[in-house]
């Protein structure tokens, strides 16, 4: 998967969010290098911060270029894991363990299916504007 040079920053991300997701369900089964609450007040850092960019960035820019192109069914997709990641970090009545274990498992699924599918597709189909948009939307995000 040779990725094009204006989607580069947010694969990166994807690898940040493949570590988070590891060790999510690592500290769920309580093998983490931390403790369950430890681990899930990375999970909100990390959501509160460069997730949160990346979904806004491709919910802005990504979203309606696909849906123009009439890639529907990946828009939908992408928009059911985005609300269902959040969900899960919103909150719930179920222990951090079983929290962090679900958020590990969904992650892991969606930035598969991201790197697999989706952009696959963005980089084939997109105008070279929109996928310059989308570098300069990425490269404005503080990543540390």
């Amino acid at each position: 998967m040779r990725r094009h040079p204006d989607l580069r920053l947010l694969s990166e991300d994807h690898h940040h969010a493949l570590v988070l997701a590891r060790r999510a369900t690592r500290a769920a089964a309580g093998q983490g290098r931390c403790s369950a609450n430890e681990q899930w007040a990375e999970v909100v850092r990390n959501f509160d911060g460069v997730i949160g960019a990346h979904f806004e960035i491709e919910e802005r820019l990504l979203v309606p270029s696909l849906e123009a192109v009439g890639e529907h069914a990946l828009v939908a997709r992408l928009r059911e894991d985005h609300a269902a990641l959040r969900r899960c970090v919103a909150g719930s009545s179920a222990t951090v363990e079983s929290r962090l274990a679900e958020l590990g498992r969904m992650l892991e699924a969606h930035v598969r299916f991201e790197e697999r599918e989706l952009f696959e597709v963005a980089q084939e189909k997109l105008d070279p504007n929109v996928l310059r948009a989308i570098a300069a939307a990425s490269a404005a995000v503080p990543r540390g």
